[in-house]
Parts: structure tokens; sequence; C-alpha cells
């Protein structure tokens, strides 16, 4: 009698261990795999998402942005700063799926007339303008915003400094929308505008800063994130 009860304890032991070997095991393996995995999401230009940068929105197609390199003033270097940095910051910005003209492309002299044109007749919900600055003192460094007196305009720059500020590249000067009047790129009101001085050609670790591959790619990424933030 008791032969017979321990084994068909040991049978439905037997079976309890095979259930867990070959159900239970698999599926929370499944699971677990499942959770761990990074699934890429393709976005609407054909990039690929993945976890690492999810927080970056792609639902913006219809968003457009026109980027100005302004005019090379760069006396310290035969390299365009404005249009290498404009170019990495619309490759960003294409990236995520943005819409993005560009006023041009090449060592082209373009008034600000005719770079506001492009914008309007492109219907830029935001232009955006690159230049560097300079100064007699060799020790003045550091990024600037201006931007017109519009709220909304207002907070992105707000976003774009905190991005800038996050990557640590140089100093910020702050945020001038008083006297956007002084800059013709700005005055159009029926244009939003906002112009970025990234920095100082004639400081020397602001010029090592803006002439890096990696800096670039940086500020780009960092612009990039401000206009995502900025439509949700």
């Amino acid at each position: 009698m008791w032969y017979h009860v321990s084994m068909k304890k040991s049978l439905i032991y037997l079976i309890i261990a095979l259930f867990l070997a070959f159900v239970v095991q698999p599926n929370i393996n499944s699971k677990l795999t499942k959770g761990n995995q990074r699934v890429p999401k393709n976005a609407h230009n054909g990039a690929v998402i993945t976890n690492e940068n999810v927080e970056y929105k792609t639902d913006v197609k219809d968003t457009t942005i026109c980027l100005d390199a302004a005019n090379n003033t760069n006396e310290n270097s035969d390299v365009d700063i404005n249009l290498e940095l404009t170019e990495k910051i619309g490759q960003a910005l294409e990236n995520v799926g943005f819409k993005v003209v560009y006023t041009r492309s090449s060592d082209t002299t373009l008034t600000n007339t005719e770079r506001i044109q492009i914008a309007s007749k492109a219907k830029a919900d935001y232009l955006l303008s690159i230049t560097t600055n300079s100064d007699t003192d060799g020790l003045q460094r550091g990024y600037s915003i201006m931007t017109q007196e519009n709220k909304k305009l207002i907070s992105l720059s707000n976003t774009i400094s905190n991005q800038l500020d996050a990557i640590n590249y140089t100093v910020y000067q702050g945020l001038d929308t008083d006297h956007y009047a002084n800059f013709p790129i700005l005055t159009n009101a029926k244009v939003p505008a906002i112009l970025i001085e990234v920095g100082y050609t004639s400081n020397d670790t602001d010029l090592s800063n803006l002439s890096n591959d990696l800096t670039q790619n940086k500020i780009a990424e960092a612009i990039t994130k401000a206009f995502v933030i900025a439509q949700k």
C-alpha cells in the first residue's frame, strides 16, 4: 500500500516538474526577453528610433523649419562654421521627421530680405538663423539667443538654451527679446524667427568647440530635442 502511494506521489511530482520545465519556464523567458529588447520603430522619414531616443516625437512631419546659415564672417578659419553647423542641425531635424528648407547650402551671400522671402515662400513654421560672434576681447565667449516678442518663440528659445546648457560647450549669455528690431532677420512678424549666436570665433575655446565635429553634432541634437519638446 505504502509503495503505491509513494509511486503516485512520485508520478505527480514528475508531472509538475515537466509542466514547469516545458510550459511555465519558456513563457517566463519569453516575457523577460520581450521586456529587455529594444524594438525599433520607423519614423516618417524611415529613420530608426529605439528606446534610447524614444523621447523624440516623430509626428512632426507637418512642421517646416527654415534654417539660415548667416554669411561667413569667421576671419580665424577658412571653414564656414555657420554653414557646417546649420547642415548638421538640418540633418538632425530631418531624422526625427521635421521638414527642413535652407536659405543657402553653399558659399553664397544673401540679403536678409532674400532669406526671409525663402522662409515665407516655404511657409515655414520657424526660421532659425545660425551665426557666430566676434569681439576685440579674446576672452569674451558664450552663446546668446535673440527672438521676437512672442510667447511661443520665447518658450522655444528657453527650451533651446536649456538643451544647449546641458551639453556644456560654452557659457550662456542670455535671451534678448527687447532689441530684436536690431536684427533684420527677426523683423518680419509674419515669419516666426529665432537667431542663435552660437559662440565667439575670436575666443580660442569657442572657436575650437565650434570647429569640432563632435561638438557640432551635440549642438544639432540639443536644438533638435528643443524643437521636439516644443511640439508636445
